[in-house]
């Protein structure tokens, strides 16, 4: 049986404002700014604390699982920023939370694991399609496939941003898993021949309730480390000697890029 059905238009058991006024009873949810920068790694929220004067919108997101704060920066109206969890079914909570409470544009900022032959750790990605192979999105679309990402500025204007910033900018097609340990040498060709070069666990699953919900997205994506492409490649190694460094300015220029006028 296919886990989507169109023709289902019952009520879900649980919802997100069920969950707010359960998180929230008798108060008054602020409604968030209608763009939120979406962390999907351990640093973001710390090194925004750590660099920007921030204030506090939300103690906890309201949600089934994922209960990040929601701070703003002070001076810097429309803008939220918070962690979205890790994997699919997390972000895919966290979208329908952030939707309910106003946000009209998520930028999800996180890492991915490079298997193209030219990416090095610290590049940047920035997909214009992502191929999913997560299970969330198979509770909303019949047959998800590649999830188009919709942001509101020009690709061209995100990278070039980016380039400025002195990054390797690379626009070609990712992949969305749940399944860490069944990346198999065979699965990994068979994706470098779709044309994708990466892989995560939340892009796909975003893009996709973001669309149905006609939620602008944006996803940028660093290199933290790279597949080997054979048995006979140097072995699997995350990151570096440089990688924290470079993970803090991965999170502070992507923090300029969404507080950019005019961005």
């Amino acid at each position: 049986m296919p886990w989507y059905n169109p023709d289902d238009h019952s009520a879900p058991v649980i919802d997100p404002v069920s969950q707010i006024k359960s998180k929230y009873p008798g108060m008054q949810v602020p409604v968030l700014p209608a763009r939120a920068v979406v962390f999907c790694l351990g640093k973001g929220i710390p090194v925004l604390k750590e660099h920007y004067s921030c204030f506090q919108i939300m103690e906890k997101l309201p949600g089934f699982i994922t209960h990040s704060e929601v701070l703003g920066i002070n001076g810097i109206p429309g803008v939220c920023f918070l962690h979205g969890g890790y994997a699919a079914p997390q972000i895919t909570c966290t979208i329908e939370t952030l939707r309910v409470l106003g946000v009209q544009e998520v930028i999800l900022v996180g890492l991915c694991g490079g298997f193209g032959e030219n990416l090095s750790v610290g590049d940047i990605l920035l997909p214009e399609k992502i191929w999913s192979e997560e299970g969330a999105s198979l509770h909303y679309l019949e047959s998800p496939g590649f999830a188009q990402v919709t942001p509101p500025a020009p690709f061209d204007s995100i990278a070039s941003f980016f380039m400025e910033k002195g990054y390797q900018v690379c626009r070609k097609s990712t992949v969305t898993t749940d399944a860490v340990y069944r990346q198999t040498w065979s699965k990994e060709q068979r994706w470098r021949e779709m044309g994708c070069v990466a892989v995560d666990m939340e892009a796909s699953a975003l893009v996709n309730i973001s669309n149905l919900y006609g939620i602008r997205n944006t996803v940028i994506l660093m290199v933290s480390d790279r597949h080997p492409l054979s048995a006979d490649s140097p072995a699997w190694e995350w990151g570096g000697a440089d990688f924290g460094e470079m993970t803090r300015r991965f999170i502070l220029d992507c923090v300029a890029y969404a507080v950019e006028p005019g961005k």
